[in-house]
């Protein structure tokens, strides 16, 4: 007759080999014979885990734990799942009473703080990480998170001070020199984000994410040539990312170059990116380019992504005034009015409007508000004037 520990030298052979529904049985058996192993519940609560019968594995772990309450390993491991089945709640009153068992191990700290930082509570995860950091002050890991908590919180040169620590214990810290260069980035101290962005590419050269970092430096800073010939470098290094065309086409829309504009924020649209932003951004340069079928159907499509942005309902307004569709213009004015949008040129074309429509008292009073928003109106002024019958 089997015993118990055949079948659970039987059950772990399975398991290693992920033959995890003959590990189960292997290990329900052994518990048949000695319903009280805690090691066998745990083991068998792996199997179900790995087999993902997440709710059995979890009951099979909790037996475990009634057997042998200080078992830290399997209270870690049901923390985990927890936190993974997104019951922080659960996680954290796990993590809880591993840290009652073992208040000085810096792993259990360490997973805590993870924990903290995937609810939002930054200021609990550095709480733990300190502790973590006090007991291994080169955990370039915690280090590193720390770092990122403060990137996060956007405390820039407290991040940097981490960042800085993490290439001091190890330069080799994958992707460490772009973050830092964002860092440096964010404080608008260009040098030392150059420098950094320089160390990223000797370091791997074929990085496509840092020529575009440093295109979206050279971009704040104003220099332009520089920000289109590294987002060019970017797109020549399949950078996987729309923001590098979407970029492009605001440069060359600031330039004045609207073709190339449109021909960048339309690679946005091809790549499946395109939000209410790059949509009302190629309505405008359409508008520009006076091509007016095309900038109402961006800015349509801009509205129905963001139904409520009352810059593209009066650029909207704008457009249909210039292809003389005057009811939709007065209608998309009147919208973006609605929504607390004000503005002397909108008033003044509806007081044209209204003025069309012989619509006499509305067209002084658009006439009269666009002058109050804009008293230099001089032509607003000169047709309230003729409208009094005035010279």
């Amino acid at each position: 007759m089997d015993t118990a520990q055949d079948h659970i030298n039987l059950g772990m052979a399975f398991a290693v080999s992920k033959r995890y529904d003959q590990a189960i049985k292997e290990f329900e058996k052994a518990l048949s014979l000695n319903p009280d192993d805690a090691e066998v519940h745990a083991n068998l609560a792996n199997a179900l885990i790995n087999k993902g019968s997440y709710d059995k594995g979890i009951e099979e772990y909790e037996k475990a734990m009634k057997l042998n309450p200080v078992n830290v390993a399997v209270i870690l491991k049901l923390a985990r799942i927890h936190a993974n089945m997104g019951k922080s709640d659960k996680a954290l009153e796990e993590y809880t009473r591993a840290i009652e068992i073992k208040p000085a191990d810096p792993s259990i700290r360490h997973a805590l703080g993870d924990l903290y930082v995937k609810i939002g509570e930054y200021d609990k995860a550095l709480a733990e990480y300190a502790f973590v950091l006090q007991k291994e002050p080169e955990n370039v890991e915690v280090v590193f998170k720390t770092g990122y908590i403060y990137e996060t919180q956007k405390k820039y040169s407290e991040a940097a001070a981490e960042y800085e620590k993490v290439i001091k214990t190890n330069p080799k810290t994958p992707g460490i020199y772009s973050v830092l260069g964002n860092v440096y980035r964010e404080l608008k101290n260009f040098d030392k984000a150059i420098e950094n962005y320089d160390a990223a590419i000797k370091k791997n050269p074929h990085e496509a994410g840092v020529a575009y970092n440093l295109g979206v430096l050279y971009y704040e800073k104003g220099e332009y040539e520089k920000a289109i010939e590294e987002l060019e470098k970017a797109k020549k290094k399949q950078f996987k990312n729309s923001e590098v065309y979407l970029l492009l086409g605001e440069i060359y829309s600031k330039q004045g170059k609207k073709e190339e504009a449109i021909k960048e924020y339309k690679k946005v649209v091809e790549l499946g990116s395109a939000d209410a932003e790059t949509h009302k951004a190629l309505g405008f340069v359409f508008a520009e380019e006076n091509q007016l079928d095309e900038a109402v159907n961006e800015y349509k499509k801009a509205l129905e992504m963001k139904k409520d942005d009352a810059v593209v309902m009066e650029n909207l307004g704008h457009v249909y005034y210039k292809k003389i569709d005057y009811n939709s213009a007065k209608d998309y004015f009147s919208r973006a009015i609605d929504k607390g949008r004000e503005n002397a040129d909108m008033y003044y074309k509806l007081g044209n409007i209204a003025l069309k429509e012989k619509n006499m008292p509305k067209a002084k009073e658009y006439w009269e508000k666009s002058i109050k928003l804009n008293p230099a109106n001089e032509i607003a002024k000169k047709n309230l004037a003729l409208l009094s019958g005035g010279s």
